[in-house]
């Protein structure tokens, strides 16, 4: 059961995230670099310490907002200035997730992944969100629920 007891009025970074108290969503803007994986990840595991999603279901959300953004930052295809939008938001018990990059590239699909070079992300994607999917919306934008 999700509780919105000390939820901050607002939570702020420096590329600009906030969430806000009477609208239980997170929403990040992150530079396309290295570091946008952990930053995301730290991001949502505040977001699930303050709704109390914790246990196995805050595990695999942060895992797979880890894996989602890893694959925006390596492949963006983006021809300028890359951005990062992570987005988390409550539909009655399930927790949606977006993380759109601005690439133009091909959308995303799952493979059978390699020890040696990765392909985890929509492997584990596919196998652990009740739903999901990708579309291009402004760039490259790839959604789950769980």
């Amino acid at each position: 059961m999700r509780s919105q007891k000390n939820v901050p009025s607002r939570l702020i970074a420096d590329d600009g995230v906030w969430l806000a108290e009477e609208h239980p969503n997170l929403h990040a803007r992150l530079a396309t670099r290295l570091d946008a994986p952990a930053r995301a990840r730290a991001l949502v595991s505040d977001w699930c310490r303050a709704f109390e999603l914790d246990g196995s279901r805050g595990d695999m959300l942060r895992l797979l907002v880890t894996e989602i953004v890893t694959n925006a930052v390596v492949h963006p295809w983006a021809p300028r200035e890359p951005v990062i939008v992570l987005g988390a938001s409550f539909s009655g018990e399930n927790v949606i997730v977006t993380v759109t990059d601005t690439g133009t590239g091909p959308s995303p699909a799952p493979r059978t992944p390699q020890p040696t070079s990765g392909g985890y992300g929509l492997f584990l994607l596919e196998r652990s969100a009740i739903r999901w999917g990708v579309d291009e919306v402004r760039g490259t934008r790839v959604w789950f629920e769980i």
